[in-house]
C-alpha cells in the first residue's frame, strides 16, 4: 500500500511541478486584476520643528510665499491606497537641517500602513526667509474715542503700564511710529478704567499688523477721569459816565458765553464770568468801538475754560442807532508821516482790516477806497517790525477805530548815495581849480 502511494506521488513529477507553477502564476494574475498596485500624489502641511534654534540666534523665519505644503507620490495596493488621506502622513522640516539659510529638507513618513506602502524618494524642501529679531520699548499714548454726556469733560487719560516692550521682525518693529491705547467713552457717566488691546501705527498713521509681534503685555489698562462742565455768560461791567452827546445802545460780547470745567462744588458757585469795570470806562468813549480782552484772569478759583475754548473775548460798545462792521484799507491809502530824516518806513502788510461804526445806511454806502489813514512815524529809529498806531480821517457819519500796525524802518540808502555823489563832485571840482 505504501509503495502504491509513493508511486502515485512520484509519477509524472515534471507535469505536477509545471501544474503548480501554472497555478501560482494564475493566482498572481487574479490577485493583480482584483487588487492592482497604484500610485497617487498626496499634499500635506509641513510641520517645522526646533524653531527655537533660530530664535536663540536672534533670527526669525517666514515661509516663503506662504507655501507651507509639499506634494509626494505614494505607491500601494488599491485596497490600501484608497484608504489613505493627507492626514495619514507626517511632513516634518527640522530647523536644525537648514541649508544655505533658505531651505529645509522635509521628511515624509506614514502614520498608517507604513509596511505596505512606498513613498517616492524625491527630496522635498520647505523654503524660508530669515529676518533679524529686535526688541524695542515704546511709550503708550492713552486716548479716548466717542462722546460723553453733555455735562462731562475729559480731564485726564492715563494708562498702565506706560511703556510696552515689543519683540519681532526688524522691518516690522522699525516701522512702528507710535503705540496707542484707546478707551471708548460713549455713554459713560463717570470715571472708569478699561482694558484695551494696544494698536500700532506707522509714520503715515496706517495700522501695523501685530500678528508677528511678541508684547510684554497683551492688554493695557486705560483710566479716564472726568470733570463737570457748564456754560456761563460773559458779563461786562463799566465805570465812568458817558458824554451827554452820546447815547449808549448796547454792550455785547463775542462769544456771549463760554464753557468752563471744574468740580461740581466750584461750578455751582459760578453764575457768569465778569469783565471788571476797569476795562470799559465810559468817560473815555467818543463813539462806538470794540476791544478784545483775555478773560482767563477773570475765572473764579477752581474753574478753567474747556479745551479748545479761546480765552479771547471781543467787546462791542455801540452807540444808539449804530452798527459795527469791518473794512479793508489798502496800504496805498495809509500815509506815513513825519519819518525821521535819513530813514525810510514801510508797512509790513498790503492791507489792514479795521472796525467801522455808524448808521446802517452810512455803513452800506461806505467805500473802503475812500478811507484814508496815517501813521505818525516821528521818534522811530531803524528797526524791523515796530508797532505804531494807525489813525483815520473819519468820513461823515462813520467812526473808524484806530488800530495797531507794524512798520519796518531802515536807513535811507538813496540819501547816502546822493551825498557820496555830491562829495565826489565837490572833490573833482576842487582838483580842477587847483
Amino acid at each position: 500500500m505504501k509503495q502504491k502511494i509513493i508511486k502515485a506521488l512520484t509519477k509524472d513529477v515534471g507535469l505536477k511541478i509545471l501544474a503548480f507553477v501554472f497555478a501560482f502564476l494564475l493566482w498572481l494574475v487574479v490577485v493583480n486584476i482584483d487588487d492592482p498596485t497604484q500610485t497617487r500624489t498626496f499634499t500635506s502641511v509641513v510641520t517645522v520643528t526646533n524653531a527655537d534654534v533660530l530664535k536663540n540666534a536672534g533670527k526669525l523665519y517666514e515661509i516663503k510665499d506662504s507655501v507651507n505644503t509639499v506634494s509626494f507620490r505614494v505607491t500601494a495596493k488599491r485596497s490600501i491606497i484608497e484608504k489613505l488621506s493627507p492626514s495619514d502622513f507626517n511632513a516634518v522640516a527640522d530647523m536644525k537641517d537648514l541649508e544655505n539659510e533658505e531651505r529645509i529638507p522635509v521628511t515624509i513618513s506614514a502614520k498608517s500602513y507604513a509596511n505596505s506602502i512606498s513613498i517616492s524618494s524625491k527630496q522635498n524642501y520647505l523654503y524660508v526667509e530669515l529676518e533679524d529679531e529686535i526688541t524695542e520699548r515704546f511709550v503708550i499714548s492713552a486716548e479716548t474715542t466717542g462722546k460723553t454726556e453733555t455735562d462731562l469733560e475729559v480731564e485726564s487719560v492715563t494708562c498702565s503700564p506706560t511703556v510696552l516692550t515689543v519683540t519681532g521682525p526688524e522691518e516690522i518693529v522699525n516701522s512702528i511710529e507710535k503705540v496707542v491705547a484707546t478707551a471708548n467713552i460713549s455713554g459713560v457717566t463717570g470715571d472708569f478704567t478699561e482694558s484695551v488691546i494696544p494698536k500700532f501705527y506707522d509714520k503715515s498713521d496706517k495700522l501695523v499688523d501685530a500678528k508677528e509681534l511678541t508684547l510684554s503685555v497683551s492688554t493695557v489698562g486705560v483710566s479716564v477721569h472726568f470733570v463737570n462742565t457748564k456754560a456761563v455768560d460773559v458779563v461786562v461791567k463799566t465805570s465812568g459816565t458817558l458824554s451827554p452827546d452820546l447815547t449808549l445802545d448796547s454792550i455785547k460780547t463775542d462769544p456771549s458765553s463760554v464753557m468752563v470745567i471744574g468740580e461740581a462744588s466750584a461750578l455751582n458757585n459760578v453764575a457768569n464770568i465778569t469783565i471788571p469795570d476797569t476795562v470799559i470806562n465810559l468817560s473815555n468813549i467818543t463813539g462806538s468801538f470794540m476791544t478784545t480782552v483775555d478773560i482767563s484772569s477773570y475765572l473764579p478759583e477752581g474753574v478753567e475754560l474747556t479745551e479748545g475754548t479761546s480765552s479771547k473775548v471781543t467787546i462791542y460798545v455801540l452807540m444808539k442807532e449804530e452798527v459795527a462792521s469791518t473794512a479793508h484799507v489798502v496800504a496805498d491809502n495809509i500815509e506815513l508821516r513825519n519819518v525821521p530824516e535819513g530813514l525810510t518806513a514801510k508797512l509790513t502788510v498790503d492791507k489792514v482790516t479795521v472796525n467801522v461804526f455808524g448808521a446802517q445806511t452810512a455803513i452800506d454806502s461806505l467805500n473802503a477806497s475812500d478811507i484814508k489813514g496815517y501813521v505818525d512815524c516821528s521818534g522811530l529809529t531803524a528797526g524791523a517790525g515796530q508797532n505804531v498806531v494807525l489813525q483815520f480821517e473819519n468820513p461823515e457819519g462813520i467812526t473808524i477805530q484806530n488800530t495797531s500796525v507794524t512798520v519796518d524802518v531802515a536807513e535811507d540808502k538813496t540819501d547816502k548815495t546822493e551825498e557820496k555823489t555830491d562829495k565826489t563832485d565837490d572833490n573833482s571840482q576842487s582838483e580842477a581849480e587847483n
